[in-house]
C-alpha cells in the first residue's frame, strides 16, 4: 500500500509536469497549465497522505484544474494579452488591397491582402481594375467588402 502511495505521488507530479510543459511548447491558451496546476494539487495531497485511494487523487485533480480554470483563465489571458494589438479579421478594415483581376460592380473577385489572397466582394457600382488599389471596408465571414480607391484616398496612404 505504502507503495502504491509512494508512486502514486509521483506519477502526478510527472503528469502536472507534462501537462505544464505542454502548455509552453504549445499555447493552448492556458488550457493544459490549469489541468497540469490540477495534477500537482493532486500529487501534493498524495504526498501528504490525505487522498490515499485514486478516486480521492482524480477527484481533486478534476476539482482543482476545472475551478482554476474557470476562475482564473480569464483573467489570466487578459493580464497577458492586454497589451497586444488584435490581429483578427476585424484588424483588416481600413487596410489596402490589390486587386488580382478586375472586380465587376457589386460582384466578387480576389484581392492580395498582407501578401495573401482574399475573396472580395465589390461594395461599388462601379467595376474595380486589374492591379486596382481597394480599401476593405468590412469583412463578412472570409469574404472583404472592397471599394476602389479614388485619387482622394491615395494621399498619405502607402502599402
Amino acid at each position: 500500500m505504502e507503495v502504491a502511495m509512494a508512486m502514486g505521488w509521483w506519477i502526478w507530479l510527472v503528469l502536472g509536469l507534462m501537462l505544464i510543459a505542454g502548455e509552453m511548447l504549445m499555447p493552448t491558451d492556458f488550457f493544459l497549465m490549469f489541468f497540469g496546476v490540477g495534477a500537482l494539487a493532486a500529487s501534493i495531497t498524495t504526498a501528504l497522505g490525505l487522498t490515499p485511494g485514486a478516486v480521492s487523487q482524480s477527484v481533486v485533480f478534476v476539482l482543482v484544474a476545472v475551478v482554476s480554470l474557470l476562475t482564473l483563465r480569464d483573467r489570466l489571458r487578459n493580464l497577458l494579452h492586454r497589451d497586444m494589438p488584435n490581429r483578427g479579421v476585424d484588424s483588416l478594415v481600413g487596410e489596402i488591397a490589390t486587386a488580382v483581376d478586375e472586380i465587376p460592380a457589386h460582384g466578387t473577385g480576389k484581392v492580395i491582402l498582407r501578401g495573401s489572397p482574399w475573396n472580395a466582394r465589390n461594395a461599388r457600382s462601379e467595376a474595380i481594375g486589374k492591379e486596382a488599389r481597394v480599401r476593405v471596408e468590412k469583412v463578412e465571414g472570409i469574404t472583404l467588402v472592397v471599394r476602389a480607391l479614388g485619387p482622394s484616398d491615395m494621399i498619405g496612404d502607402s502599402v
